[in-house]
């Protein structure tokens, strides 16, 4: 039995992958009828569902990528078609039956389901240029099975994960090649596919449960939501690469939409706890971050829950071991507080409360963002160990922070001075704090050369004060 095992690895994860890596052998492939051959048996024969689902991915992906030694794209599109077709027909037919919710618990038809989840994932993960009609098609005839395969195993885990993990890599696969009415298309299905995953709970845990199937249970949500924020900051790209009038005009709210309703399902379920997993909090920040920069005016929307739960989960990434992280929460701070301070500036509310502050549930005054994080900001960089590789990015946010809580920055500078009892060490610091702002020829403006003034004066600043700071 081991034996088999490393044959099917080494055959489908090494030799078959490391063929299809240059186009010269592709084409070499193509003049054996050996290849013909597995790709035969790859679409009809049942003996490879004996594969281990992994090692069917594995496959499917070489098989697809194969059609870069094609002649041309009318050919690879053939090509692949004949490879997918029946998988997305019997998928379609399977779920389409009358008694499918009575048959599909059936460990048979999971094994079932589950294998062909994995072979259209590895289809979908090999799609390139030449073969992205035919990868388009596969995905949009697969929109309604893949639904109902949500609703039918809201109870089952492994499929969930599979149907999501599918969706990511197809729409990553193809959203920077959509026109606008396939964009809307994908949009659609994707809202549709969060509001069925919300409306059975799917990724909630319940407390009441053991500690081991507690475990287990975040192990399941982790994944999940790895997927879910995957998905959606492949949908924030589309509006990051695609820049025609007739996409960001007409597409545009739809994309901010489900990022919104996506946004509010996602962010709930991640605690402090699941961030110390690097990929899951990698794949949050780095969502969270793009989500600012293309669409700050939604998460603007989002109530003072889910926005609190945002800035806590901000302040978290802020003081991470990994520099990576901590780059990206600077780069969402900079994006809320530039789109703040340009909002008002011309005469808009902006943030509105989540930048003034309000009242909790229980009647306390919570102060506004750039409030909070300007004092943090200030006190990672004054008193906190960090790379100095951050100091550019930190700057970045800082001067937009600044530029919105003037007052406070003025207040929490004389308390520094004030707590520097050397006359000497209280005028550099005086000075130094003024430099800050004014060196330079700092302006009140955020565009490209007055963040480069502000970062070489937040560098100078640095090397100024920080050192007997610290002795304080």
């Amino acid at each position: 039995m081991l034996f088999v095992f490393v044959w099917q690895a080494l055959t489908c994860f090494q030799l078959l992958h490391a063929l299809v890596q240059q186009k010269h052998i592709c084409v070499h492939l193509f003049s054996l009828n050996s290849w013909h051959s597995l790709a035969r048996a790859f679409v009809n024969e049942k003996s490879l569902f004996l594969l281990d689902t992994a090692h069917q991915r594995s496959l499917a992906q070489t098989l697809v990528r194969s059609a870069s030694g094609l002649t041309n794209s009318e050919a690879s599109n053939l090509y692949v078609r004949d490879l997918v077709a029946n998988m997305a027909t019997c998928l379609g037919e399977l779920s389409s039956k009358n008694d499918f919710k009575t048959v599909a618990q059936q460990p048979d038809i999971i094994l079932l389901v589950s294998c062909m989840l994995e072979r259209l994932r590895g289809a979908a993960s090999a799609s390139e240029p030449r073969s992205q009609k035919a990868m388009y098609e596969l995905g949009f005839s697969l929109m309604n099975p893949l639904l109902v395969l949500l609703e039918v195993y809201k109870h089952e885990s492994a499929v969930i994960y599979l149907v999501l993990k599918l969706v990511v890599v197809w729409v990553n696969g193809q959203i920077s090649y959509l026109d606008a009415h396939e964009t809307a298309l994908v949009v659609d299905f994707c809202m549709r596919l969060f509001q069925l995953y919300s409306s059975h709970n799917i990724g909630k845990v319940s407390l009441s449960l053991s500690s081991s199937l507690l475990s287990e249970a975040k192990t399941e949500r982790y994944k999940d939501l790895r997927a879910l924020l995957q998905l959606l900051s492949n949908l924030c790209s589309k509006d990051l690469v695609d820049f025609s009038s007739d996409f960001s005009e007409s597409q545009g709210t739809n994309i901010s939409q489900v990022v919104y309703f996506g946004l509010h399902i996602v962010s709930p379920l991640i605690s402090l706890d699941l961030l110390k997993y690097p990929k899951l909090s990698y794949d949050y920040f780095f969502l969270l971050s793009h989500l600012l920069e293309v669409y700050p005016d939604t998460v603007a929307q989002l109530n003072s829950e889910a926005f609190a739960h945002v800035l806590g989960t901000l302040d978290f990434g802020l003081h991470h071991q990994d520099t990576e992280v901590v780059d990206m929460c600077l780069r969402s701070l900079k994006a809320l507080a530039s789109y703040h301070y340009k909002e008002t500036g011309m005469g808009k509310t902006g943030l509105g409360l989540h930048a003034s502050g309000l009242k909790d549930p229980g009647g306390n005054f919570q102060e506004g963002i750039f409030s909070r994080f300007l004092r943090s900001l200030l006190q990672l960089l004054l008193f906190e160990d960090y790379s100095p590789d951050l100091v550019s990015s930190a700057a970045d946010a800082l001067l937009p922070m600044i530029l919105c809580e003037q007052g406070l920055y003025q207040r929490l500078g004389n308390e520094l001075i004030e707590r520097q009892a050397n006359p000497t060490l209280r005028s550099r610091l005086t000075n130094a704090l003024q430099s800050l702002i004014s060196a330079n020829q700092l302006s009140s403006t955020l565009d490209r050369i007055n963040y480069q003034r502000f970062r070489k004066n937040l560098s100078n600043f640095l090397i100024e004060v920080r050192g007997f700071l610290r002795t304080m």
